[in-house]
């Protein structure tokens, strides 16, 4: 279901990890063979792949789709679809010390 290559094929959803996820997966994109699923299930697959689930709440996190930030498609709920771009990076959070 889930492979590492670098060049993109249409028949599959393109997942481009940047900032702490890259990290955690230790490579820039993942490609999912699926026709479609929720981005809570793209989640839950990307947290399976890595120790650190932790990386993946959703409130820590920006998802792009298609150039749009996903919480303007409906958020966990939005279904991505084979041929969809996904961009999922962590939010930077600082604060004083």
């Amino acid at each position: 279901m889930v492979k590492n290559r670098c060049r993109y094929k249409r028949g599959m959803i393109r997942v481009r990890l940047l900032g702490g996820v890259k990290r955690a997966l230790g490579r820039e994109y993942v490609d999912i063979y699926s026709e479609q699923l929720a981005l809570r299930d793209l989640l839950s697959i990307l947290a399976s792949m890595s120790m650190k689930d932790t990386l993946y709440n959703p409130s820590d996190l920006i998802i792009v789709v298609n150039g749009v930030d996903s919480s303007l498609l409906g958020g966990m709920d939005t279904i991505v679809r084979r041929g969809d771009n996904v961009t999922v990076l962590t939010v930077v959070h600082g604060g004083d010390s």
